[in-house]
């Protein structure tokens, strides 16, 4: 009689699995959100008012943010998120941050986004 090991992935629902992905969910909601006011602060600190720049400072902080907490995310997601209604409508795929903003921290990544519109 051999005994099989369960992963988290085949294991039962419960109650207090449920509990904690809402509290996930919630302080991934948190953070997103924090860090999107941060971005059209910065944004306009820095007088960046082009609607493309703008806009990919939002998704690459939305994937910045993602990539900080180790957590996966789709481009639907992603555009979801910044508000764009067809989202639904694009090829799916996992967003992730190039090995070039691995290392940057908030600001240095909108330096980086923006300076490429300008």
């Amino acid at each position: 009689m051999g005994v099989e090991k369960v992963s988290e992935s085949n294991m039962p629902w419960t109650r207090a699995r449920t509990k904690d992905w809402v509290s996930q969910l919630e302080t991934r909601i948190e953070d997103i959100d924090y860090y999107l006011h941060r971005t059209v602060e910065w944004c306009e600190t820095n007088e960046i008012y082009d609607d493309q720049a703008v806009f990919a400072c939002a998704v690459m902080t939305v994937v910045w943010v993602s990539n900080m907490r180790g957590e996966p995310l789709s481009r639907r997601e992603a555009l979801e998120i910044v508000g764009i209604a067809d989202a639904d409508t694009v090829d799916d795929a996992e967003y992730g941050l190039s090995d070039e903003f691995q290392d940057y921290d908030h600001e240095e990544l909108l330096t980086a986004v923006a300076s490429r519109f300008y």
